[in-house]
């Protein structure tokens, strides 16, 4: 493991790289048009990096090098998945993960939405709909 074998606190988490989580969450969000994976992408403020990996694992461990050879010292990749509800039901939900390659920190956010729908014989066409606001949670392990 490369990154996020540290524990992180939110207030460890700079107000820069917040602000490109959020950003990049949002962006992440309106790029999805129905139920479908995500490809995990790599924002570095000035470029989204489409990491054209096997697993979520090999787009993990190539963040640093991305990041190194980019020049920049901050990332958050995205990608999507299923997360639980409190009442115990499934839904979609975006993650990110946000990387200071200088310190080594990861810090893992999640946003769970209902996904698009398009419109068919019995029924309405519905845009994708966010549950609750983005969380901070802890990441999971590499």
């Amino acid at each position: 493991m490369y990154m996020g074998e540290q524990t992180h606190r939110l207030e460890d988490l700079s107000a820069e790289l917040l602000a490109l989580v959020h950003e990049s969450v949002a962006m992440g969000l309106d790029s999805i048009m129905g139920d479908e994976d995500l490809i995990p992408v790599l924002n570095i403020r000035t470029t989204m990096i489409v990491l054209q990996t096997e697993t979520l694992e090999e787009a993990r461990k190539a963040v640093p090098a991305v990041l190194t050879s980019s020049g920049v010292e901050q990332g958050v990749l995205i990608y999507n998945g299923y997360a639980t509800l409190e009442d115990g039901q499934s839904t979609r939900a975006l993650l990110a993960e946000a990387y200071e390659l200088t310190t080594g920190a990861r810090f893992c956010f999640t946003q769970q939405y209902r996904p698009p729908r398009k419109a068919s014989f019995l029924s309405r066409a519905q845009p994708l709909d966010c549950i609750g606001e983005l969380k901070f949670i802890d990441c999971r392990p590499e």
